[in-house]
């Protein structure tokens, strides 16, 4: 896959202190899907593929390549699928309801990338950050379909992408955002059709520990975290060409400033989020748009902005909660057999209590 966008876009983060960026911007990458997959004479399908990605170096010859998946499976189709390695858990496999089909993925897409990172809402269902992750190693057992219904499980030990060293679990000094560890994630997906409807209902449960702080907390830190327990649930409707549904989570777990699942801190609440999103094909066109509203704890002392308000209180918590909005709208047109073209509109807003600024983002890109 070669990918290759144009943008313009605008944030309060454009000019801080003197410093200004650019808010033209061209962004690009690659990506090869190495894969091989056979049936033996038993009937046993076995196989394994890997996605390599380009690591976004600074200058063309520090640009290289490195391994985000890497796994096999061994399979019977009268008793499912087990794969092993770096690979999508049934959180990632089973998404239903996020509407990331119209265009370059809305806020789980690449293009968000030309912004810059702190102005970014933090969105509440990626699919590639620690320990909730693609990415990570694990183990997973995919069901087969009996009568429109699939379930999947999946166990990842830690969230090192290998797991090629021991875990480490106990730290002498709380680590901001927790670690989580022991990763549980059960899944399952209804696919069915009654006349002209089509109907998919998708859920998940993801349920984790964590590694213990078995020294001292320090002065005005983090005194502990709750393990992690996150419930999703996300539905769709068919009729002809229109597609309409969305999708909701809650559950113990922070992001703070995006991409990595966290540990809720003591003193903290639920994290909350819904989608709403619509979409329509029509030949090789693909129009859509979709709404996120998404509700946490937010960001932490120290933690990864700089210049942060945020108080921690003795429980825990930092001063008011972080509200993430999102829109995304845009559509998809298929030149020819792979080579799509496509126009992409982001807004979003990041807001959190004890904050001294809101930070608001719109983009355009093609």
């Amino acid at each position: 896959r070669v990918n290759w966008y144009a943008g313009v876009e605008a944030s309060s983060l454009d000019s801080i202190d003197g410093e200004k960026t650019s808010t033209t911007s061209f962004l690009g990458y690659l990506r090869l899907y190495p894969n091989f997959n056979g049936v033996a004479a038993n009937g046993l399908h076995y196989g394994a593929a890997a996605e390599l990605r380009t690591n976004f170096g600074d200058t063309a010859s520090l640009e290289s390549l490195y391994v985000f998946q890497a796994y096999g499976y061994l399979g019977l189709p009268q008793y499912g699928q087990i794969s092993f390695g770096q690979q999508n858990g049934p959180s990632v496999i089973f998404e239903t309801g996020f509407f990331a089909g119209f265009n370059d993925g809305g806020w789980n897409g690449d293009i968000e990338a030309m912004v810059p990172t702190a102005a970014n809402p933090v969105y509440p269902y990626p699919d590639s950050g620690s320990a909730y992750d693609q990415a990570s190693d694990k183990i997973v057992y995919l069901s087969p379909t009996w009568a429109g219904f699939q379930f999947a499980l999946a166990f990842t030990p830690n969230q090192t992408a290998e797991n090629f060293s021991p875990a480490v679990t106990s730290s002498a000094t709380p680590l901001l955002g927790g670690m989580p560890r022991n990763l549980l994630d059960l899944g399952a997906q209804y696919t069915q059709t009654f006349g002209p409807v089509g109907v998919q209902i998708g859920l998940d449960y993801t349920t984790a520990g964590q590694v213990a702080n078995t020294g001292s907390t320090a002065e005005n830190a983090v005194s502990g975290y709750h393990d992690m327990n996150i419930f999703q649930g996300g539905v769709t409707l068919t009729y002809g060409g229109l597609t309409i549904g969305g999708n909701s989570v809650i559950g113990a777990f922070n992001m703070a400033d995006g991409f990595t699942f966290e540990l809720e801190p003591n003193g903290g609440t639920n994290a909350v989020g819904y989608l709403l999103g619509a979409q329509y094909s029509l030949g090789p066109i693909v129009l859509g748009a979709n709404f996120f509203r998404f509700t946490q704890t937010g960001d932490l002392p120290v933690g990864i902005d700089a210049g942060s308000d945020a108080i921690i209180t003795p429980a825990g918590l930092s001063t008011g909660q972080q509200q993430n909005n999102g829109v995304a709208a845009g559509l998809t047109y298929t030149l020819v057999p792979g080579v799509n073209l496509f126009v992409d509109y982001l807004y979003g807003m990041r807001q959190q209590g004890g904050r001294s600024e809101e930070r608001r983002v719109g983009k355009e890109c093609r």
